[in-house]
């Protein structure tokens, strides 16, 4: 009856896991195409993803225990310290291991810099609000809520967090691992999903700029 009990209580959190995290987990080769099209769909994807995820936790009302609330400006304050944080670590990690712009994002193409600039805000915000609701809010709180310590929850949030960029080779899951580690830090010490996912859309925002030399 307990070992029923116990399946039960980990079935949620790991088909969860599967559907959110699982597509990414398996190698493939991304085709080709232009930077508005990967930008729209990409965006498209990661907010059908969190809208999904964000029913599931509402449905069992416990929005609240994995950080979700309604803005503040305590949650600016912390975006400001997340987006810092991230810089930091991403800058430590280029350092030891440099990431190649060609696996981060495609060609822009011609596509008109306005137009570059509206989409990455849109791709930033939704990969933003997905991977944080997913990654710091669901699944720390799901693992530590289910007898796993803080620094294993860390250590199983983060190590999927970087496998799910396995796209951008071993130097994008050494940089994922150290910025993901930064920001499970930042949700175990208190940070909620508005602050983690607007520090995170930041600094997203910032890096495709740059990549698509928009901010030149």
């Amino acid at each position: 009856m307990d070992t029923d009990s116990a399946r039960a209580t980990w079935a949620e959190p790991l088909l969860v896991t599967l559907a959110v995290a699982g597509p990414g987990l398996i190698p493939y080769q991304p085709p080709a195409t232009g930077a508005v099209a990967w930008l729209a769909g990409s965006a498209l994807q990661s907010f059908s993803q969190f809208t999904l995820l964000l029913v599931i936790i509402g449905l069992g009302r416990r929005l609240r225990e994995y950080g979700v609330a309604k803005p503040s400006a305590r949650d600016a304050v912390v975006a400001a310290g997340v987006f810092a944080a991230m810089l930091c670590a991403a800058t430590a990690a280029a350092a030891l291991v440099p990431v190649s712009a060609a696996a981060t994002a495609p060609l822009a193409d011609g596509a008109a810099p306005a137009a570059l600039a509206a989409l990455s805000a849109a791709f930033a915000i939704a990969v933003a609000y997905r991977e944080e609701l997913f990654y710091r809010c669901y699944l720390l709180g799901a693992l530590t809520g289910r007898g796993a310590g803080a620094l294993a929850a860390a250590a199983v949030s983060t190590g999927l967090f970087a496998a799910g960029h396995a796209y951008q080779g071993p130097a994008g899951m050494i940089s994922a691992a150290v910025v993901g580690s930064a920001l499970a830090a930042a949700r175990l010490r208190g940070a909620r999903l508005h602050g983690l996912a607007w520090g995170h859309a930041a600094y997203d925002f910032a890096v495709l700029l740059a990549g698509f030399g928009v901010a030149a």
